[in-house]
C-alpha cells in the first residue's frame, strides 16, 4: 500500500510557484510534461502513461518540497480547466526525492 498522509491544509498556488523550477524539474524526471498550475494550488500535468502513479510520485515530491499536501490532476479532466502555466521565476533547482 502506497504511503498515505494526512495534512491539514493544501498549498497554494503561491507556495506551489515559489518552487516552480524544482516542480518542473521533477515532473520532468517523472515524464510529465504541460505542468500548469490552478487558482487553488493545485498542479496539472500531461502523462502520456495510463494511471495514477506518474501524478502520485509529483504530490509526494511536490509536498515534500512545499511543505504540505500539493495536489496533481491530469490535464484530461473538467477539473484542469483554466489552469496557467507554471512559470519559473528562479533558476534555482533542489533535488527531490522520487519514487521513495
Amino acid at each position: 500500500m502506497a504511503r498515505a498522509t494526512i495534512v491539514d491544509r493544501k498549498a497554494t498556488a503561491a507556495e506551489v510557484t515559489a518552487h516552480a523550477a524544482a516542480i518542473r524539474h521533477s515532473a520532468s524526471r517523472l515524464g510529465l510534461g504541460g505542468v500548469r498550475v490552478r487558482r487553488d494550488g493545485a498542479l496539472v500535468v500531461h502523462s502520456a502513461e495510463p494511471g495514477y502513479r506518474s501524478g502520485t510520485g509529483l504530490s509526494v515530491a511536490a509536498s515534500e518540497l512545499v511543505g504540505t499536501y500539493v495536489h496533481v490532476t491530469a490535464d484530461d479532466v473538467p477539473g484542469a480547466v483554466g489552469a496557467q502555466a507554471l512559470t519559473v521565476t528562479s533558476q534555482r533547482v533542489e533535488s527531490l526525492p522520487i519514487g521513495g
